[in-house]
């Protein structure tokens, strides 16, 4: 009986081993082949990270001029792009960027630069090369990220565990996605951005996220949002492909989290944002400020 307990534990074991590398081995060939991220499944706990939004002057062109600014920014050796998107639309505008810029941004472009330590940052970015690489540009804002690599590597293995669990409850499939009745004109006008984006967003959308925290009542709100959102994405599969705490690079601006989120695709991205489920849930996402780009890779075209 002993023998028979200790083999059913092994074969189990293995099993679930077996089902996490595969989940990981999933979910890292998506951010390779699909997001094209270069992001490190393993990096020092001294690696900071600055995700830059950038808004180009009227000449400007979004792949040329994200592939001068990477061309400066890795010269030294220090500094490794791991994203890089076209902004498809921007979701919505922080209030605390629009009083500290004067004005409600648009975006046209994001990078996600990763540096050995803040330290690391702090040196390049005092540089004349990097003031100059960024006037290039209409207009720019920058957060930093302290993204621990451990919780991040955990974040596929919770998708998997939600996906058992539907599957052992029987919960009902949240695909495919049925469209809304009578949708507000600015999902209508979100959706048409997102689909004049075939090519470049065909497989992939990473939208971008600063997040504030609000009260304790929108807090419990934004937390069952958030459930119901990861559910989907467990389903789906998609999901957080980037998380950590933001470190304010202004002290004038606070956010308390970075969040950058993997779609399968504008089309994806369009039918969700247009159906019963995401309407349903999405007055619920409350915070106390937040920017949101939604964005699809070039970093593969730089």
């Amino acid at each position: 009986m002993l023998r028979f307990v200790l083999l059913m534990s092994l074969v189990v074991t293995a099993g679930l081993v077996a089902a996490v590398a595969w989940q990981q081995w999933r979910y890292l060939n998506a951010r390779r082949s699909v997001v094209h991220d270069r992001q490190a499944i393993f990096h020092s706990s001294q690696v900071f990270h600055v995700v830059t939004w950038l808004a180009l002057r009227e000449d400007g062109e979004v792949i040329d001029a994200v592939r001068k600014l990477r061309s400066v920014l890795e010269s030294g050796g220090n500094a490794s792009m791991v994203y890089a998107g076209k902004a498809v639309t921007n979701a919505l505008h922080s209030e605390q960027l629009k009083a500290r810029l004067g004005e409600e941004p648009h975006w046209d472009a994001l990078v996600v630069m990763q540096y050995p330590s803040r330290e690391a940052f702090d040196a390049i970015a005092a540089t004349d090369a990097y003031r100059q690489a960024l006037l290039g540009f209409a207009q720019t804002w920058s957060h930093g990220m302290q993204r621990p690599a451990m919780a991040n590597l955990m974040i596929p293995v919770m998708y998997l565990a939600l996906r058992v669990r539907q599957i052992v409850t029987g919960a009902p499939s949240h695909f495919p996605f049925v469209q809304a009745d009578e949708l507000p004109d600015e999902a209508k006008q979100r959706a048409a951005e997102l689909l004049s984006e075939p090519e470049l967003g065909k497989d992939a959308v990473l939208v971008a996220n600063l997040l504030k925290r609000g009260t304790p009542a929108q807090a419990a709100a934004d937390r069952a949002y958030g459930m119901r959102m990861l559910a989907m994405m467990a389903e789906a599969p998609c999901g957080i492909m980037h998380m950590g705490r933001a470190v304010s690079l202004d002290p004038a601006v606070e956010f308390d989290q970075v969040a950058l989120v993997y779609y399968p695709g504008v089309q994806f991205f369009a039918d969700m944002a247009r159906s019963t489920f995401f309407q349903g849930i999405v007055g619920d996402k409350q915070l106390g400020d937040t920017e949101a780009t939604v964005t699809v890779p070039i970093l593969e075209r730089l």
